[in-house]
């Protein structure tokens, strides 16, 4: 019997029962959409409380001192003549004269000694012998102290108001004669003398002070010394293990 005959009552039936099915399709949709926003939904939290977890890990144990920024003027130590370095203020000295012995490129086929005196070789078999990522000059520092009961200071660049906060301040360095002094302390011995100086201020909180030494690396009486890569980086450098280079993507122009 086709739809048309039968009995108003019988059409009308069979769309409630149709209407019914449907109904429980849609409802049965809907609980399955809404297992998977549930389900989704507890990924979400779970990623969101990861996230938060990891926040809070960095912020304990970070010391928010990474950012490894060069905040002192040419770390790669150009000299300015034979009495000065660009961008230097060594101050409080009778006789200061400086002597580019060497020039480190990433690899040692291209290192120039500029003397003969061998120093390229001497800081390739001693220091580091692989890839320097960044030129640099190896420096020979003579000096005289003026003797006057004040620090004869290298580099004060600390007046210049970029020195305070968390800072590590480094450098390659052998003395030939006489004696350095400052806040810099060996934290890798090398062979030859040579040594990785460094100092270290840490900044713990926002109610510590900020500040920085002003007598980073001093000269005393009269002396020489072999010197390279000296420069002052924001945040806190491992020098344990033997993290030093050159940073010169952030580098601050250098005086002319």
């Amino acid at each position: 019997m086709s739809e048309s005959n039968l009995p108003i009552s019988e059409r009308l039936s069979r769309v409630a029962t149709a209407a019914d099915q449907l109904t429980a399709t849609v409802q049965g949709q809907l609980g399955k959409i809404d297992k998977q926003v549930d389900a989704k939904s507890k990924e979400v939290d779970l990623v969101i409380q990861k996230a938060q977890q990891d926040i809070n890990h960095y912020l304990s144990a970070a010391r928010g001192e990474y950012s490894h920024i060069l905040l002192s003027r040419n770390q790669r130590m150009e000299p300015m003549g034979q009495n000065a370095i660009t961008g230097f203020n060594t101050i409080y000295l009778d006789k200061f004269e400086v002597i580019k012995e060497a020039t480190i490129h990433a690899s040692a086929q291209n290192d120039i000694d500029h003397t003969g005196n061998g120093v390229a070789k001497e800081f390739r078999d001693n220091v580091f012998s692989g890839y320097v990522n960044g030129y640099f000059n190896i420096l020979r520092l003579k000096w005289l102290s003026n003797e006057i009961g004040h620090p004869s200071r290298f580099d004060d660049n600390w007046s210049s108001g970029y020195q305070q906060g968390s800072i590590s301040t480094g450098c390659y360095l052998k003395v030939v004669a006489g004696k350095l002094g400052g806040a810099l302390k060996p934290y890798v011995n090398y062979s030859n003398d040579w040594q990785l100086m460094g100092m270290r201020q840490s900044l713990n909180g926002a109610a510590s002070a900020f500040y920085a030494p002003h007598s980073k690396l001093t000269f005393e009486g009269e002396g020489e010394a072999l010197i390279c890569l000296f420069g002052t980086a924001s945040g806190f450098v491992n020098f344990e293990n033997k993290e030093w280079g050159i940073y010169p993507e952030f580098a601050r122009p250098a005086l002319t």
